[in-house]
């Protein structure tokens, strides 16, 4: 497994922008785009630019050994994008959108993707991204304002994959709770339960969580379209 942190000029949002990108393979087959969570203040977000995060490398050293080829790539929650608030500013949601679109996934543009979000990184996944061509699944981990409008696009394979963790408060409060029996009772979501854990990165990157959500990708059809 390649990684490395990929850094860029983004000409949208008038800064640097920085990515953790972990290549699994030597010819992948699709990207699992992953946007982390909400709270991160500018302090942080710098920070992290000079590392590599780590709590990924043992799900996808064995996703790996066992054959599995894609590019995965997390993306840390921008300071300066009021994503909480995307539903009444249109043209912040316009503007991120857009910066994923052309800037975020632009060395993979070749490349189905699936699109991800942890925590109020969910925001960010499905306000737009998920209805792009190029998108063809997408799930979410320990979810926080999910929006509550999302439709599973006609071009999507499977139903969007939401994963929960027993002692995760976040997803499993009322408000969000509601959300997901709306998308389900819609048939545009499906709950996958995990044995443990709470609302950490952590609980959600193995086998039974983000690890899942990439193998499913790979054999449920939504990347070769059979």
């Amino acid at each position: 497994m390649r990684k490395y942190k990929h850094q860029f000029e983004s000409v949208l949002l008038r800064r640097n922008a920085h990515l953790d990108v972990f290549e699994l393979g030597q010819t992948p087959e699709f990207l699992f785009l992953l946007f982390g969570g909400s709270g991160i203040d500018e302090e942080v977000y710098w920070q992290r630019s000079t590392s590599i995060i780590p709590v990924f490398n043992n799900m996808l050293a064995k996703l790996e050994d066992k054959g599995l080829q894609c590019v995965f790539v997390h993306a840390t929650a921008p300071f300066d994008i009021p994503f909480n608030r995307f539903p009444e500013e249109s043209h912040s949601r316009q503007i991120w959108n857009k910066h994923v679109r052309t800037e975020i996934v632009n060395p993979w543009s070749k490349l189905p993707m699936i699109v991800g979000g942890f925590s109020g990184g969910a925001t960010l996944a499905f306000s737009g991204l998920h209805d792009e061509r190029n998108c063809v699944g997408g799930a979410v981990f320990g979810a926080d304002a999910l929006p509550v409008a999302l439709r599973r696009p006609s071009h999507w394979h499977d139903k969007l994959r939401w994963y929960a963790t027993p002692e995760d408060r976040v997803c499993n409060a009322q408000v969000n709770r509601r959300v997901i029996e709306t998308l389900v009772s819609r048939d545009d979501a499906e709950q996958i339960l995990l044995d443990s854990g709470g609302h950490s990165l952590a609980d959600y990157a193995n086998s039974q969580g983000i690890g899942d959500a990439i193998t499913n990708a790979k054999w449920s059809g939504a990347i070769d379209g059979n």
